[in-house]
């Protein structure tokens, strides 16, 4: 994954505002949030009695709420930010 840049921070936040991402906080009603410096990677987990560390995986960002902490996460590949695949590597991430 690609570093995150101020440039692909404000690229993030951009396209959150185009995609009418702009609610306020479910739990407070507050509308001043976050964008955590860095990317997350949720490991899809094929079931519950094992968990897996790594495979398939979605790549997000998470927005803090800057006054109940309530985190949302946002899925890179559905906001079109995910980088282009290699040819020949291996992205398994959806």
């Amino acid at each position: 994954m690609v570093q995150m840049t101020p440039e692909k921070k404000q690229k993030i936040v951009e396209t959150l505002n185009e995609k009418k991402a702009i609610s306020p906080c479910p739990r407070c009603r507050n509308n001043n949030f976050t964008l955590m410096d860095g990317y997350f990677n949720q490991v899809i987990q094929q079931g519950v009695s094992n968990i897996q560390l790594s495979g398939p995986a979605i790549p997000s960002v998470i927005v803090v709420c800057n006054k109940c902490g309530y985190m949302s996460q946002h899925a890179l590949g559905v906001l079109g930010l995910m980088p282009p695949k290699k040819d020949g590597g291996d992205n398994d991430s959806k």
